[in-house]
């Protein structure tokens, strides 16, 4: 009789031992650690990817000229240099016989960071951080300018900022009426950068 009971007792503890610990250890922390392995491998995977397409891109990159690049820099540039740009506009005004003054960095909320020949860079703690208005790919800030010239040099000036590689539109202009010929006009242009 005891014959018989052991098998049975033994199919017992076998499926005892099945239900009890090797199946929610198979369902649980191993299920667990299968789909992090997975999630890992698609990881890895687009790690290759990337890798791939960056070494591409690098290669293709290496095909174009410095001076292209120089140019697209300047055309695309991935922040502001507040400073340099002034200096530029200073130097294609003179270049258009205007004078340049009073420059203002006005943030998109209505904040402004007045200069003193220089600009801050954006959130510069010294003036406070200026609110920038975003894009999904660029940002923007605006320069207000006080300039002084007659009216065919402003034009001149305004052609050269048109024509320049540096992204900024002209978004206010206003004129002060002069009875010499050399007029006053406040300009706020818009700069443009990508992220």
């Amino acid at each position: 009789m005891i014959s018989r009971l052991i098998p049975i007792i033994m199919v017992l503890g076998a499926l005892g031992l099945f239900f009890g610990y090797v199946q929610p250890t198979y369902q649980g922390s191993i299920a667990a650690l299968r789909a992090e392995t997975k999630d890992l491998d698609t990881a890895l995977l687009a790690a290759r990817e990337f890798k791939e397409k960056e070494v591409q891109l690098t290669q293709e990159r290496t095909k174009i000229p410095a001076e292209q690049l120089t140019r697209l820099q300047s055309a695309l540039p991935d922040s502001v240099d507040n400073v340099q740009l002034i200096v530029d506009l200073n130097s294609l005004a003179a270049r258009s016989g205007v004078q340049l003054s009073e420059f203002d960095i006005v943030g998109g909320a209505g904040s402004t960071a007045s200069t003193a020949g220089t600009a801050p860079a954006p959130g510069d703690a010294s003036t406070g951080a200026l609110a920038l208005a975003q894009d999904e790919s660029m940002e923007s800030l605006e320069l207000s300018v006080a300039a002084t010239g007659s009216y065919a040099a402003f034009r001149t000036f305004l052609y050269g900022v048109e024509s320049s590689l540096r992204p900024l539109d002209v978004v206010e202009l206003s004129v002060r009426d002069s009875a010499t010929g050399v007029y006053t006009y406040n300009v706020t242009f818009r700069l443009y950068w990508l992220r």
